[in-house]
């Protein structure tokens, strides 16, 4: 009983902590400034495709994308842009575990990142 209890608590808490860096990645994107990557579903399956708008990569060329979590590291591209503010296709990898991840962009010395949540 009680490691139910405990399994619960914890289940709990988790979910707190993940809403709570949601609420953070949300509220400094509402309010601008600097550079932007904004998922257009903050919950993702393996083997899917995510659009992501992204802004204020200032004088790139071109965009490297990855996913950052506990389960590991996985690189998802790197694409030429044309333009600070752009919008790309990525395709989530099927063998990725399920988790919180940091989704990153990067060019021209610029990156930004949220997280997001992979089943």
């Amino acid at each position: 009983m009680k490691t139910k209890n405990n399994v619960k608590s914890l289940k709990t808490v988790a979910a707190l902590v993940f809403l709570g860096l949601l609420y953070l990645n949300v509220n400094v994107y509402a309010h601008g400034g600097g550079p932007k990557i904004v998922p257009e579903e903050l919950s993702v399956q393996a083997g899917s495709t995510l659009k992501v708008e992204v802004g204020g990569l200032t004088g790139s060329k071109s965009a490297t994308f990855k996913l950052v979590g506990m389960f590991g590291k996985y690189d998802l591209g790197t694409y030429s842009i044309d333009s600070d503010d752009f919008s790309q296709d990525l395709l989530i990898p099927k063998d990725v575990n399920s988790g919180n991840y940091r989704l990153i962009v990067e060019g021209g010395g610029i990156s930004a990142k949220i997280v997001i949540k992979v089943n």
